[in-house]
């Protein structure tokens, strides 16, 4: 499973924000700039994103290069709703430095008009690890000084695009039930739980579980009758004893 995967890069897309309060924004020509990512700062999840670790997306996809397929410049993550393109993305030694062009479109003009009264203050890149370029790795806990803990060092990522965002985005979810402050708060922290748990499984194993759990989301979010290959039935809740054994049985074989 993690040949074949690793094989057709079968991954999750995943989302990292920032907030940076003082990139640039000229509404007269129409550019924005600043940074997209930090480069060595233990973030929410635990990551350390590493100088370098976008070099080959930038090489294959970034503004200079000959591609089609470059590095989109979006409204909140929305590939379909792209807000104009990037001028100039580099690293330098304190993250991914970028320099963008608004186009003259509905969500493009929103943006200049919310970056300049501050409403709008925050930049996310949408991503996949490249697992093999990825590994934990026991750095100084910066809030307990003294301590170490256990972080995920990134020293290569798949970079998709770059949005302008309100919140950072997240992968997951939210389950019903919960309103307002408390679907956020839910949001943050079932993110956080389920990324530690599958970071810590061989990347097939994680990315089965991963797929498994987007089906079930999908079929519990369907406003259609559940049904089995020609015959009817009740809808099925996520089987979590089956993920729990594969969880197990991987943890018992490393």
């Amino acid at each position: 499973m993690k040949d074949f995967a690793l094989k057709h890069n079968q991954r999750p897309v995943y989302y990292k924000s920032l907030e940076v309060k003082d990139f640039k924004v000229d509404k007269e020509s129409r550019t924005v700039s600043g940074y997209l990512a930090a480069f060595g700062n233990i973030d929410s999840d635990r990551d350390i994103l590493m100088k370098g670790c976008f070099a080959k997306s930038l090489q294959e996809r970034g503004p200079s290069s000959t591609t089609a397929r470059k590095i989109a410049f979006c409204w909140m993550h929305d590939l379909t709703d792209p807000i104009g393109h990037f001028t100039k993305l580099e690293e330098t030694d304190a993250g991914l430095y970028f320099e963008a062009y608004v186009d003259d479109v509905p969500n493009g003009n929103r943006a200049l008009t919310q970056y300049a009264s501050g409403t709008l203050n925050q930049h996310s890149i949408g991503y996949r690890y490249v697992w093999d370029k990825c590994k934990f790795e026991q750095r100084p806990d910066p809030e307990h000084p003294g301590e170490t803990i256990e972080v995920f060092v990134c020293y290569e990522i798949n970079l998709f695009e770059g949005s302008v965002v309100t919140l950072g985005a997240n992968e997951n979810t939210p389950y019903a039930g919960l309103k307002g402050q408390q679907i956020e708060d839910a949001s943050k922290a079932l993110a956080t739980d389920t990324e530690n748990l599958l970071k810590d499984l061989e990347p097939g194993i994680a990315y089965s579980i991963r797929k498994l759990i987007s089906r079930h989301i999908a079929l519990a979010e369907s406003d259609e009758p559940t049904k089995s290959l020609g015959t009817e039935s009740e809808p099925q809740g996520i089987n979590w004893e089956s993920i729990t054994k594969a969880i197990q049985t991987n943890t018992e074989n490393q």
